[in-house]
């Protein structure tokens, strides 16, 4: 998506996220540059400030979903996760808030976006939860996630201290999006992550009938899977 284009919208940037849902078990599986992630932020920075009353806002929440999502992949640890829109968000009263994490489920339910069967105590940490799964581990650390979890899969010890450990030693991003899961679903996700790795080192099962077996992972993260295997036999083969 090129959005250098002046008049490259809003309404543009939704209509081209509807094409690419259909596509997707996630929402990080969608092709979103990081220039094209910050253009999104500034547009809707400017569309939240210049609505009266919020009234039409519903109209462009996928856009704000979608924000939300690639904000948790784009950030860096030295400028730390908050820009214009994520400052401008947190001077908001409370039930405008509210009102922003409402519409924000409504968009789960309207695009038939998976929320993995998740409920939480409060809606905003039900929308911190979804997001934070739909945003997965970040393309840039797979790699050491992967690393991370291959130490555990010949180790004898127990689900909880693997899991805990794992977590304890994630790359920033992973880690702060792991922290806005709950317990359980932290644990699901590390052990789904260590069972593909599995699968895709024991040569098991191809590609597609991963992609079958876990319908509701990324595809992304199963083809990095795929990727960093290639790179460990291609080391090994070189020593």
């Amino acid at each position: 998506m090129d959005t250098s284009d002046q008049k490259f919208n809003l309404l543009q940037m939704k209509e081209y996220f509807e094409s690419q849902i259909p596509n997707i078990r996630v929402l990080s599986d969608m092709t979103l540059s990081e220039s094209d992630f910050r253009s999104l932020g500034a547009r809707l920075k400017s569309a939240f400030s210049f609505t009266d009353k919020k009234d039409g806002i519903q109209d462009i929440m996928l856009c704000y979903l979608v924000y939300w999502v690639y904000a948790l992949i784009y950030w860096k640890e030295e400028t730390g996760i908050h820009d214009e829109l994520t400052d401008y968000c947190a001077k908001l009263p409370q039930y405008q808030l509210r009102h922003h994490f409402e519409m924000l489920l409504d968009i789960f339910a309207d695009y038939n976006i998976d929320d993995f069967g998740y409920r939480a105590n409060s809606i905003e940490e039900l929308c911190s939860m979804l997001i934070a799964r739909h945003a997965g581990i970040p393309n840039d650390e797979k790699y050491q996630v992967f690393e991370l979890i291959d130490d555990y899969r010949n180790q004898n010890v127990s689900v909880d201290s693997m899991v805990e450990d794992i977590y304890e030693h994630l790359p920033y991003k992973s880690r702060y999006i792991f922290s806005l899961l709950d317990a359980s679903s932290r644990q699901d996700m590390i052990w789904e992550v260590r069972t593909i790795m599995a699968e895709v080192c024991s040569g098991a099962y191809s590609r597609d009938m991963l992609l079958v077996k876990y319908p509701r992972t990324s595809v992304s993260l199963i083809d990095y899977c795929y990727y960093w295997q290639e790179g460990r036999s291609l080391l090994n083969q070189a020593r």
